[in-house]
This record gives structure tokens, C-alpha cells and sequence, in this order.
């Protein structure tokens, strides 16, 4: 009976194999170690899929920047009404955004007593928001959706 014992004596690693995934992988190397060994690299699927300069864009479109700009109100509109919510379940619907406008511009100017003024702002017949509300709802929008 004989046994062997591979790696007695090291510290349990295996230097060819170490050296093998540190080597640099090239395109050499990739070919070779290719599960189908009947596909080429000029056969390989992503050597048909890479672009040509020809097909590279030159520049962004004209109406990129309007796109990003459009894309940022958006999603600064998306995260305003979850944080109206979350701060009185009853708001956040798209008058309250036509609202929070106004009330930037009114912060913007140092309106007198802002926090009432957002109160009234947002208040309904049916619901009415508190001037402590009226606060977070300034801190809201000072520090997140006011440009």
C-alpha cells in the first residue's frame, strides 16, 4: 500500500497553481483555456459583438443634458412626495409639489413666520398641517429639494 501525500511540509498552497492565477491573461491564455476546443477566438461570440470606431458614437445627443436635467427633477419630484408622507401621510400629491414650489421661492425670500405659511400652504378643508409639521417640512425642503 502506498500513500501520497502532496504539498507535506508547505503551508498547505500549491505553488504551480498559485503561479497559474497570478500569471497576466491574455488573449493567448483565454484561447487556450476555452471549454469548446473547436472554437477559435476569431469564432468567439464576443469578437462579432465588439463595436468598430465607425459605430462609436461621436458626441452625446443635442438633448442630453435637458434629458439628465429632466431625469434629476424627477426623481428629486419622487423623493419629495415620499418624504411629505412620511412626515403627514395626507400629502404628497402633485398639487403639494406645485405647492412646495412656491414655497422655495418663499424661503428663498425670507418670508416672515415660514413655517405657518407652509402650514397654511399645504392645509386642506379636510386635513390640516400643524406648524410643527410646517417646520420639518421647511427643513425638508431647505435641505433637499430647494435649489
Amino acid at each position: 500500500m502506498a500513500l501520497l501525500l502532496a504539498g507535506c511540509g508547505s503551508d498547505g498552497t500549491d505553488k504551480a497553481a498559485r503561479d497559474r492565477s497570478s500569471a497576466p491573461r491574455t488573449s493567448a491564455t483565454a484561447a487556450t483555456q476555452s471549454p469548446d476546443p473547436d472554437v477559435t477566438p476569431d469564432e468567439s461570440p464576443s469578437a462579432s459583438s465588439r463595436p468598430t470606431d465607425d459605430s462609436l458614437p461621436t458626441a452625446p445627443p443635442a438633448d442630453a443634458s435637458a434629458q439628465v436635467d429632466e431625469a434629476f427633477r424627477a426623481a428629486g419630484v419622487v423623493a419629495l412626495q415620499g418624504n411629505l408622507r412620511y412626515i403627514d401621510p395626507a400629502l404628497g400629491a402633485p398639487e403639494d409639489i406645485d405647492k412646495a414650489d412656491a414655497q422655495c421661492a418663499d424661503l428663498q425670500r425670507n418670508v416672515a413666520n415660514p413655517d405657518q405659511v407652509v402650514a397654511r400652504r399645504l392645509s386642506t378643508a379636510n386635513h390640516k398641517v400643524t406648524t410643527a409639521d410646517g417646520k420639518r417640512i421647511n427643513m425638508l425642503l431647505s435641505n433637499t429639494y430647494c435649489g
